[in-house]
């Protein structure tokens, strides 16, 4: 693990359910805890689903020690809004961001305005540009498989320079 200042880093997640967990991706959310475990300890790990979520992936959820966040709206939003939390939690050392798309950038620039390291926690394929030049670093999912992706702003020194 990671420390600053001799303290363990407290670990923010929260990963956009539908949007990585498509079962094309081969990703399993039980290994997502197990991979950010070598930056710090996961202070808070939510995964936001959407209201038709089968029962059976919410027990997977839970088991990991992860808490399910069920909408009835827009993943979308509820992801900006978790995420939100966790960047203005002065407790929270680094937040680790399970999505895609370009248009979660703005949440990875004011975590970083707010001195938040970022990692994002992406399937091998699909994450845009605009993220993986933005975050402090990119591992790549897929099934067991993990692998960092050397981004152009990492600052953080991890031990996962390797492929299960």
């Amino acid at each position: 693990m990671f420390q600053k200042n001799n303290q363990t880093l407290q670990i923010g997640l929260v990963v956009n359910g539908p949007n990585i967990l498509l079962k094309r991706f081969n990703v399993r959310v039980e290994e997502i805890p197990n991979i950010l475990r070598s930056f710090g300890r996961i202070a808070i790990g939510k995964v936001v689903l959407n209201h038709n979520i089968a029962p059976k992936l919410v027990e997977i959820i839970l088991n990991s020690g992860l808490e399910p966040i069920i909408v009835n709206g827009k993943v979308d939003v509820a992801v900006a809004v978790e995420t939100m939390k966790i960047i203005y939690n002065p407790k929270i050392n680094i937040l680790a961001l399970g999505v895609r798309d370009a248009h979660f950038m703005p949440l990875i620039i004011e975590a970083k305005k707010m001195g938040k390291e970022v990692i994002i926690l992406t399937p091998k394929d699909g994450i845009s540009d605009a993220l993986q030049n933005t975050a402090d670093k990119v591992i790549e999912l897929s099934g067991n498989h993990f692998r960092e992706r050397v981004t152009t702003s990492s600052k953080l020194t991890s031990p996962l320079n390797f492929i299960f």
